[in-house]
């Protein structure tokens, strides 16, 4: 297979993926989709045994789809593991027809330091699932979260609940808004990937409420009493009975941040949806355009030169589907992102669903009550609370000195590049590129010309951040430690305490990397 020079693709508005027999890996390595043998790093390839083909053909293509969604997505050990486990059930039960059965039989067949084999592969199915491919159930799905399975150790990288289908920690949710801003900054995804991811995270809705919004959604109202404007978005209701296309909505509340995206989103859509079709919208049509808009379908009335009617604007042909939210939007992020799972060491696997996981678990972990909770996800009552909530006690590492040194080398929260000197930089000589800490010494450079007034302690998060080698870092990093420990004993809050975790880690792997350096260069 040929290897490309790993260069980040401009963003493709909706990329072509099984109807093209070429995919690429996450190392950046093409694969044809329809080969026996996947060639997915230099290291990893898996090639299809003759148990796996000879199952029915259906089965096989979703299976396929799955794993070339994981290829795609997750580092090639991972993809590579998900297909071991799938082969091994497939050799364990030599199942016909895949269903919740042969999960509860496989189960009963793994001894106790074997069952992580379900309990790894879980995740795998449960996302084959999600992405609508042919082969697992809602059925299996339910029978895959109802089930306790034993993991398998490896410390404190990886959390009691599910890394790849359960909340976000904290950390994860910084790593992937970090990814975000960068991927976006840089033109490698577009602005309505960029909007919609935002949204997600901002709403825990679900994508089959977002893909209704249209403009007039959208809006803001002044408060004259406190002199103060407010933003909301009214999104539509979904999992009503009787309910329809935009038959219910709910005003939800939103930042100026968020709504100054969005609303700049629906001003570039609009003008881009008049171009294509030739046209001057009226001031009604126009609050009538979806926020996320359905391109192909567009294009298609323009070649067919339909006229542009207000009954045709309240249907849902020109809003985008929740699949191609998913295929075209997410996934695309997904493809491109770099962020670091610390529990895992590996990418961090993103679904819409994780958001609502997310949500949910931090609101029980605040300790609010099922009603405020289901209304927090929309929910008309309480009796499904309990799949957007986990034991929020088992979901929170409290990172100390003895955690954080083992879980830095896993968050990639540092992302910079540890000078020796301070003309190593890409600035050499210039002293405006020095950043002191606030004793005055010198902890490094900066790599970039723009502006920025964040402070020295946002650097060591920053990509364009250079750590001197013999700088004070230590120093920094025990006084970040201890101003924790204040914060932990002050609130008795453990998530206020939390509050700098990342930058924590982010000190930490400098720490580290340059004791690694003296030590070579000793």
């Amino acid at each position: 297979m040929n290897k490309y020079d790993y260069i980040e693709e401009e963003n493709d508005d909706f990329p072509s993926r099984f109807s093209s027999k070429k995919l690429v890996s996450k190392d950046g390595y093409s694969f044809d989709f329809h080969s026996e043998r996947w060639m997915l790093n230099k290291d990893v390839s898996i090639a299809f045994m003759p148990d796996v083909l000879s199952m029915e053909p259906k089965l096989l293509d979703g299976f396929k789809k799955t794993l070339a969604t994981y290829a795609e997505e997750q580092s090639a050990h991972h993809t590579s593991n998900m297909y071991l486990r799938f082969q091994r059930l497939l050799r364990d039960t030599k199942f016909k027809n895949l269903d919740e059965d042969v999960l509860l039989n496989w189960r009963a067949m793994l001894d106790k330091n074997n069952e992580w084999y379900l309990g790894a592969l879980r995740g795998f199915l449960i996302s084959w699932n999600e992405y609508g491919y042919y082969g697992v159930t809602t059925e299996m799905v339910k029978t895959l979260e109802i089930l306790t399975l034993s993991g398998n150790k490896k410390g404190v990288s990886v959390a009691n609940r599910c890394p790849e289908t359960g909340a976000f920690t904290s950390n994860e949710v910084l790593a992937l808004n970090h990814e975000l801003i960068r991927l976006f900054r840089n033109n490698y995804i577009s602005f309505q990937c960029y909007a919609y991811v935002s949204l997600l995270q901002a709403t825990a809705r679900r994508p089959t409420q977002l893909r209704q919004i249209k403009a007039a959604d959208l809006f803001k109202e002044h408060d004259h009493s406190k002199n103060v404007t407010n933003f909301y978005l009214n999104i539509p209701r979904a999992k009503q009975r009787g309910g329809g296309f935009r038959f219910s909505f709910k005003k939800f509340p939103i930042t100026e941040e968020l709504y100054l995206t969005l609303r700049n989103l629906i001003r570039d859509e609009t003008e881009k949806f008049e171009s294509k079709l030739s046209i001057k919208l009226t001031a009604s049509q126009a609050t009538k355009i979806p926020l996320f808009i359905d391109w192909a379908m567009v294009f298609e009335l323009a070649v067919k030169k339909t006229s542009l009617t207000d009954d045709l604007l309240d249907t849902d042909i020109l809003n985008m589907s929740s699949t191609d939210l998913r295929e075209h939007l997410l996934k695309n992020f997904q493809r491109k992102q770099k962020a670091i799972s610390e529990r895992t060491g590996d990418y961090i696997h993103i679904t819409a669903r994780r958001f609502r996981h997310t949500r949910g678990t931090n609101l029980g972990r605040k300790g609010l009550g099922p009603l405020i909770i289901a209304e927090a996800l929309d929910h008309n009552d309480t009796q499904n609370v309990k799949v957007y909530t986990e034991n929020t006690a088992d979901t929170v590492t409290y990172i100390d000195k003895a955690i954080g040194k083992q879980l830095a080398p896993f968050a990639n929260a540092f992302l910079g590049r540890i000078i020796v000197d301070l003309e190593q930089g890409e600035r050499g000589h210039d002293l405006a590129a020095r950043i002191p800490n606030k004793d005055n010494d010198i902890v490094g450079a900066c790599g970039t010309n723009d502006f920025c007034i964040k402070g020295y302690e946002s650097c060591y998060t920053c990509e364009k951040f250079r750590p001197l080698l013999d700088a004070p870092h230590e120093k920094f990093l025990s006084h970040l430690y201890a101003e924790k420990e204040v914060r932990l004993k002050t609130t008795k809050s453990e998530e206020y305490a939390a509050t700098k975790d990342r930058l924590i880690l982010a000190v930490e792997w400098v720490v580290q990397k340059c004791f690694e350096l003296k030590q070579q260069r000793a």
